[in-house]
């Protein structure tokens, strides 16, 4: 640890001259899979409940002319195989989705239009394409849909994203009533929104054909599946700090990531980061590490959604991280390129640098590379 730059009362490091899944049970007892994206836990599977959440009956085994003219909650199997629940759930009117008895396990809901748009935002969409109808974005429909064998050959499995978020939709088609009855399993995935707009509510389209996500208004009397949704629970992390200069992270996804609403004990103007140089910055960024000075030792309480996964693009040399929500073994960092120099992960603390053995939520620290590449942080 040589080439030391003193700034006040501290010497800085310069660089030389030169990333487990929970389960949730409906009324019924029916058990699913979710899944985490971003700031949302969504279902990993179809909806398959036949209660309501008060224990009364959801309505069913109605023929074609009777289900076009419902105006109350009702559910169907497709073809009336009551097979096809197990792989691809029910399929319900919009009058089933809008019941205060709802159909949602306790504390889910039925995404609303702009629940599917945050996921598709922070897919890769933008808020443009978002706000738009049929197609939009690239690639999205291809990150949301899985299971290959379930969908006819087409664009949507044939994109190198295909299955990678974990949501896993599937072609589970639709009813439609009258004459057209139940179409399109294989083809369309169709998933309600709790959203109306004029005469009907919004809808999420996947198709075998097209590896972008389709957004339309439908009849409130088809028969579509259901997802259900929740947030990401706040969750609390306490920091530690020392008297004078100390490496800082940001341990959670938070709203406000100014370094004086995070840290309000610092010193105004002491935030550092570093790329080849120290850089003055206000703001913090996921997965960056940062000096920050104090005039006395304290704690500050963070308040965010948990980070369980970060990939940090590290440089040729010395380059400072943070890490995860959760304490992070540096064994356990994933560096498939072998880029980081063994031996070279430094903690800061009162007694100056030491070896690193874990990455704690909340500190920064310094790696050094032998080429630029990416490494990987995750919570298994």
């Amino acid at each position: 640890m040589n080439n030391l730059l003193s700034i006040g009362t501290i010497f800085f490091l310069m660089v030389p001259v030169t990333w487990g899944q929970d389960i949730v049970t409906d009324i019924d007892g029916n058990v699913y899979q979710t899944v985490q994206i971003g700031n949302q836990i969504w279902m990993a599977e179809n909806l398959k409940v036949t209660h309501y959440n008060n224990g009364d009956e959801i309505t069913t085994g109605y023929s074609n002319s009777e289900w076009t003219n419902l105006s109350i909650g009702a559910y169907a199997v497709y073809d009336d195989d009551l097979s096809n629940a197990n792989i691809y759930g029910n399929l319900y009117n919009w009058y089933a989705v809008d019941d205060s008895r709802n159909i949602a396990p306790e504390g889910w809901h039925v995404p609303s239009d702009e629940d599917w748009m945050e996921l598709e935002i922070h897919l890769g969409m933008s808020q443009q394409e978002a706000n738009d109808i049929s197609f939009r974005g690239t690639d999205e429909g291809s990150q949301l849909a899985d299971n290959a064998d379930l969908w006819n050959d087409g664009d949507l499995e044939y994109n190198p994203v295909f299955g990678t978020t974990g949501l896993a939709a599937i072609p589970g088609g639709a009813r439609i009533g009258g004459d057209a009855d139940y179409i399109d399993m294989g083809n369309w995935g169709d998933y309600w929104s709790s959203t109306t707009y004029l005469w009907g509510a919004w809808v999420r389209n996947i198709a075998y054909y097209n590896s972008a996500v389709h957004r339309q208004i439908c009849d409130k009397h088809y028969g579509f599946a259901v997802r259900c949704v929740r947030a990401v629970s706040s969750y609390t992390i306490t920091v530690d700090f020392l008297s004078d200069w100390n490496l800082v992270g940001l341990p959670l996804e938070v709203e406000d990531s100014n370094y004086l609403t995070l840290f309000p004990n610092a010193i105004e103007n002491t935030l550092f980061s570093f790329d080849d140089a120290y850089t003055p910055d206000s703001i913090m960024i996921e997965g960056e590490g940062y000096w920050l000075r104090f005039d006395s030792a304290g704690n500050t309480t963070i308040i965010g959604s948990t980070i369980n996964e970060l990939t940090i693009s590290l440089n040729e040399g010395w380059n400072l991280i943070s890490g995860i929500s959760t304490l992070l073994d540096i064994t356990a960092i994933q560096d498939p390129d072998q880029i980081i120099i063994f031996g070279t992960v430094y903690g800061f603390t009162s007694g100056g640098y030491s070896n690193a053995e874990n990455i704690e939520p909340g500190k920064g620290y310094w790696v050094r590379a032998n080429n630029s590449g990416s490494i990987s942080l995750i919570n298994n």
